[in-house]
């Protein structure tokens, strides 16, 4: 099951989604049926797999796609159930367990009690059963634990012969566990080449380039003062140039006065003074022949997203889906 929620990860939804159908994977996971009629209007027929709780109002659309729900309680399995069975038809349901996410999901000591409720619901097929790994990236301890919990819940459930799709393991459950339970997975962030475990990042090779071009390059005289709040002041002429992107375009402002530094000609400059809405400006060598119209990476083959995630104190997720809509996405 690949990931696509948001944006697929600020990459671009259908287009991504397009792409992934190409490769014949089960499902494509998105987060709300927003996103997963954008894909059906996009053309894409993979089965579509909703990660998170609905909303009731939501539920007739989703019956009326034939899009694959997670059921998390008794009330929402017998709302679905309605639906579907006004409708003539039989919905394909997954079961959420809540192993440790707190997210969502039925607890493991509830659930055998209500399978039994919802067993009599002729309207709905349990076709799955998933969990999520809170901590497959941080505490390996935890991540255990639950991978432990989920195959005690599947085995006292019947086995794994039960149900068609067992599922629980993110990037960082894929990369750094194994489960001999489950027969699907769910990477969401390694899909874009980003690893969220040190020591897997060689094997993946980073999807999203950002980038933006010089706007102007000049020199400046000692004494001046550069971006909002005059946080960085010259102390000698030096040689500037501004870049048009900023933090409305989703680079993050909280890199400002972190030593941040972006990718021209082959060399890395660094940013000085705070990143502004449009546009930030970096210090070049005196003999610099950067020039206006130089194609600038932001992060990419050469500086990596996780870098500039880590200085603005942030994950690359956040990173990633921070890309706004105003940055044309191209795609080779």
């Amino acid at each position: 099951m690949a990931v696509v929620k948001a944006g697929a990860y600020g990459h671009g939804l259908e287009t991504i989604s397009r792409v992934l159908e190409s490769c014949d994977i089960a499902f494509l996971g998105v987060a709300n049926i927003g996103e997963a009629r954008r894909i059906r209007n996009a053309g894409v027929q993979t089965p579509i797999y909703l990660l998170g709780a609905t909303w009731e109002q939501e539920r007739e659309e989703i019956v009326a796609r034939g899009i694959t729900p997670c059921i998390s309680t008794l009330v929402e399995a017998k709302s679905f159930h309605d639906i579907a069975k006004r409708r003539g038809v039989r919905l394909v349901v997954h079961l959420a367990v809540d192993t440790g996410m707190g997210r969502g999901g039925f607890l493991p000591q509830e659930l055998a009690a209500n399978l039994i409720e919802i067993h009599k619901l002729d309207a709905l097929e349990i076709e799955g059963i998933a969990s999520h790994l809170s901590s497959s990236d941080e505490d390996e301890a935890f991540t255990l634990e639950q991978i432990a919990n989920f195959n005690r819940i599947v085995e006292d459930l019947g086995g794994p012969e039960k149900f068609k799709w067992r599922h629980l393991s993110n990037s960082g459950g894929i990369l750094g566990y194994t489960d001999h339970y489950c027969n699907l997975v769910r990477p969401g962030l390694m899909i874009y080449g980003i690893s969220p475990i040190s020591g897997f990042q060689e094997k993946l090779r980073t999807v999203m380039s950002l980038k933006s071009r010089v706007t102007l390059a000049r020199t400046v005289p000692a004494g001046h003062s550069i971006s909002y709040g005059r946080t960085y002041v010259t102390t000698q002429p030096t040689r500037i140039a501004t870049i048009g992107i900023g933090y409305g375009d989703g680079y993050p402002r909280h890199v400002s006065g972190k030593n941040a530094e972006v990718w021209i000609r082959g060399k890395r400059h660094p940013i000085i003074g705070r990143v502004t809405m449009d546009q930030i400006i970096v210090r070049l060598p005196d003999d610099s022949d950067v020039e206006c119209g130089d194609e600038v990476e932001l992060f990419g083959a050469n500086i990596s997203a996780n870098e500039v995630a880590q200085l603005a104190d942030t994950i690359v997720w956040e990173l990633f889906t921070g890309i706004t809509p105003r940055v044309e996405r191209l795609y080779i």
